[in-house]
C-alpha cells in the first residue's frame, strides 16, 4: 500500500490527497493548511496529445455525442483534483493522455467535486475553425471570374433553400501558391457571416485503417451543423490523387471514397459550400474534379495588380515607405501577392527597423529587388 501511494502522490503535490479520487473528494482538502473549496463550474477546452512523432498526422480532436455523460466522465476521473485557470488536466482511460486547459473555474482555485458544472467550450472536431483578422473581398485584387462565382455562393449560403437543385455546392481552386486561394474563401465567409472550416488535405489521411474516413465524416457533419459554412480543403491533390497513382498511395484510396460520398450526400438546402484548392489540377482524379460545379484558375497577377496589390499592403505598414510603387511593381513580374508583401515589403520592413530608419527608403527596396535575380525567384512546378 505504501508503494502505491507514492505512485499517485507526487513528491511536489501541495494538496493532501488519498489513493482513491472518491475518497480524496470526501474529505476535506487542504492547501498549504487552507481548506480548498469545491469548484462550482468548471469550463475545458481540448488541446490534444503533448507530442506526435515527427510525420504523422495532427490528432482531429474530439467529437462529443453528449455534454452531459462526457460531464460525468470527467467528474469521474478529476474528483479531488485541484484546478485553476490555467491548469492542464489528461484523460487518463479512453484516450489517455490527451489534454485539455481549464479556461474557466469558479471559485478561481478550487477542487473537482461530483457537484462540479463541466462544460467543454468550442470543441475542435475534425476542423481548423479560423478566427483570424477578417479579409474582405476588396483586398482579393484581380481573379474578377471567380468574385462572380462568389456572389452566387454568397446568395446561396444566405439563403439555401432559394436555389433548389441548382445550388452551388461545390468550387475548385487551382493556381500556383500565394496567388489568393485561401484568402478569397476566407473573404466570401466572411461576407457570408459563415463560419469556415479551414483544412489541409494531408491532416484528413489517419494513422489505421478508417481514420481518413472517420476524420471526413465528421468534417463535413461539422460543417452542416455549424451552417452556413464553408469547407475549404487545402492540397487537395494530397488525397484526390488520379487512381493511377492510388496504388502508389494507397493510404487514400479511402479517403477519397469517403470524399465523393460526402460530396454527393451533401444535400442541395444544406447551406454548406465545399472549396478545394490545388497547385496540381492534373494529379486530381476525375471523379473528384466532376463533383465540383466550375473550376477556376488563379493566375500571378499582371502589371497593374501587382501595383494594386503592393499600394494594399503599403497602407498597413507601421513605417512610411519612400518609393516608386508602380516601379517596383514593374521589377516584381512572376511573384505572386504573397510575395509582394513577405518577400518585398515585410522584408524591406525589417531591414529598415533594423537599420534604425524612421521610414522605407528606396534604397532599402532597391537593396531587396536586387537579391530577387530571376534565378532566385521561386519556380513553381508540378
Amino acid at each position: 500500500m505504501e508503494t502505491i501511494d507514492k505512485l499517485t502522490k507526487r513528491k511536489d503535490s501541495t494538496i493532501e490527497v488519498s489513493s482513491t479520487s472518491k475518497e480524496s473528494a470526501q474529505k476535506s482538502i487542504r492547501k498549504r493548511g487552507v481548506e480548498v473549496p469545491s469548484a462550482r463550474k468548471l469550463v475545458l477546452r481540448d488541446i490534444g496529445y503533448p507530442f506526435r512523432a515527427k510525420g504523422d498526422p495532427k490528432p482531429m480532436g474530439l467529437e462529443i455525442d453528449s455534454l452531459e455523460l462526457f460531464a460525468d466522465y470527467a467528474r469521474e476521473q478529476w474528483m479531488g483534483t485541484y484546478v485553476q485557470q490555467g491548469t492542464y488536466l489528461f484523460d487518463r482511460y479512453i484516450m489517455p493522455d490527451y489534454a485539455f486547459q481549464v479556461l474557466e473555474v469558479e471559485p478561481e482555485e478550487s477542487v473537482v467535486s461530483k457537484k462540479t458544472e463541466i462544460l467543454l467550450l468550442s470543441p475542435s472536431g475534425a476542423t481548423s475553425d479560423v478566427k483570424a483578422r477578417p479579409v474582405t473581398f476588396e483586398e482579393v485584387i484581380g481573379h474578377e471570374p471567380v468574385k462572380q462565382k462568389c456572389k452566387i455562393i454568397l446568395e446561396y449560403l444566405r439563403h439555401p433553400s432559394k436555389f433548389g437543385e441548382w445550388a452551388p455546392r461545390a468550387v475548385l481552386f487551382h493556381g500556383l501558391p500565394g496567388t489568393g486561394k485561401t484568402m478569397t474563401a476566407q473573404a466570401l465567409a466572411n461576407e457570408a457571416d459563415a463560419r469556415i472550416f479551414l483544412v489541409k488535405a494531408s491532416d484528413l489521411i489517419g494513422v489505421h485503417v478508417g481514420d481518413g474516413g472517420r476524420r471526413i465524416s465528421a468534417l463535413f457533419e461539422d460543417a452542416r451543423k455549424s451552417s452556413p459554412s464553408i469547407i475549404f480543403i487545402d492540397e487537395l491533390d494530397a488525397i484526390g490523387l488520379a487512381r493511377s497513382f492510388q496504388s502508389i498511395r494507397g493510404d487514400v484510396s479511402e479517403v477519397v471514397t469517403a470524399l465523393l460520398g460526402e460530396l454527393d450526400s451533401t444535400t442541395e438546402e444544406s447551406g454548406v459550400v465545399v472549396i478545394g484548392a490545388t497547385n496540381a489540377l492534373p494529379l486530381i482524379d476525375s471523379a473528384i474534379k466532376n463533383r465540383f460545379d466550375t473550376v477556376f484558375e488563379f493566375s500571378l497577377p499582371t502589371l497593374e495588380e501587382r501595383h494594386s496589390i503592393l499600394k494594399l499592403y503599403a497602407g498597413r505598414l507601421p513605417i512610411n515607405l519612400e518609393a516608386d510603387l508602380y516601379e517596383i511593381a514593374r521589377k516584381t513580374e512572376g511573384l505572386s501577392g504573397r510575395d509582394l508583401r513577405d518577400r518585398i515589403l515585410k522584408e524591406s520592413l525589417h531591414i529598415a527597423i533594423t537599420e534604425g530608419s524612421a521610414t522605407i527608403t528606396s534604397e532599402i527596396i532597391h537593396g531587396v529587388l536586387d537579391k530577387l535575380q530571376s534565378k532566385d525567384r521561386p519556380i513553381y512546378t508540378i
